[in-house]
């Protein structure tokens, strides 16, 4: 059986939630082992939050400025 590959996602990445039919856009803390810390508001926690359901937020450069995570910076 083919091995299924790790998206290529990175720290500071803008991604797409899918959790059920609700979706949230999220900022990637840190990348763990089959997922990523991903903060979903302004305040310092994060969630673990697995690769099977985070997607790419392709326009992401048109997302200048972020508060998630708490961090009121450049994406």
């Amino acid at each position: 059986m083919k091995k299924r590959e790790e998206p290529a996602f990175k720290a500071g990445d803008l991604i797409i939630y899918r959790n059920g039919d609700r979706y949230e856009i999220g900022k990637i803390k840190r990348i763990v082992p089959g997922g990523a810390f991903v903060w979903y508001s302004e305040g310092d926690t994060a969630a673990n939050t697995p690769f099977d359901c985070m997607h790419p937020l392709t326009n992401a450069y048109t997302v200048k400025k972020t508060t998630l995570g708490g961090e009121d910076g450049e994406v």
